[in-house]
């Protein structure tokens, strides 16, 4: 085939073409055209299905079990944080009830510390002979002192025995500091020495000074 006859033969086609589409009505254009717009929507619409603007179905799922996973830390870390909260003012409660029982009041310190004492003593049969007090300072608050009572007793062992015994389940809080005995050469007779602690809380309106180290009297 020349080209002369392949040029007549394409114009020939293109001229086939023109007929036909000016063969078609209007409606049927607007068909082919509606047609077209169908398809390239379809297009659009196929890609943004594969391609979402967020990411995929797989992407978006582990992002959503990324989120609930943060939220369940987040709960458990509350939970912890209020239980944490919840057992300090349960400490705090505690202490303080600890304090309100043992921590002696000033104004009747004294008092309170020597009547324990004789009742003790009488208790258990030991004689007291003399005792003293001395106070400190605790280090690092300002509203509780250290309450010293050193005395002295004779009896015998088991006289001794029932005191200490006395001491340990006193509703007073006592903690034993110092304990020295020596035996008397007749009837199995003990001179005991001993120290007892206590706590003392000071009144508010002096709860701002530091206390001093003080010297009680002799009884």
């Amino acid at each position: 085939m020349t080209r002369s006859s392949e040029s007549a033969e394409l114009v020939g086609i293109m001229a086939a073409d023109d007929a036909t589409r000016r063969r078609l009505s209007p409606i049927q254009l607007r068909l082919r055209w509606v047609a077209g717009l169908l398809g390239l929507l379809n297009l659009v619409a196929l890609y943004f299905y594969l391609s979402p603007p967020g990411g995929s179905r797989q992407d978006l799922e582990l992002e959503s079990e990324q989120v609930r996973t943060q939220v369940r830390a987040a709960q458990i870390q509350a939970a912890k944080s209020h239980g944490l909260a919840a057992n300090m003012q349960t400490a705090s409660d505690q202490a303080t009830a600890f304090s309100d029982k043992y921590f002696l009041p000033r104004r009747t310190a004294y008092v309170s510390v020597f009547e324990e004492i004789q009742r003790m003593a009488k208790a258990s049969g030991i004689q007291e002979r003399d005792a003293g007090l001395t106070e400190e300072p605790i280090e690092g608050t300002a509203d509780l002192t250290l309450l010293n009572i050193t005395a002295n007793y004779e009896g015998s062992n088991a006289n001794l025995m029932k005191f200490l015994y006395e001491a340990d389940h006193s509703p007073m809080l006592l903690v034993l500091d110092m304990l020295t005995a020596s035996p008397q050469q007749r009837n199995n007779q003990i001179n005991t020495t001993i120290r007892f602690q206590t706590i003392v809380r000071e009144p508010a309106s002096n709860a701002m000074l530091t206390p001093a180290s003080t010297t009680g009297g002799q009884r």
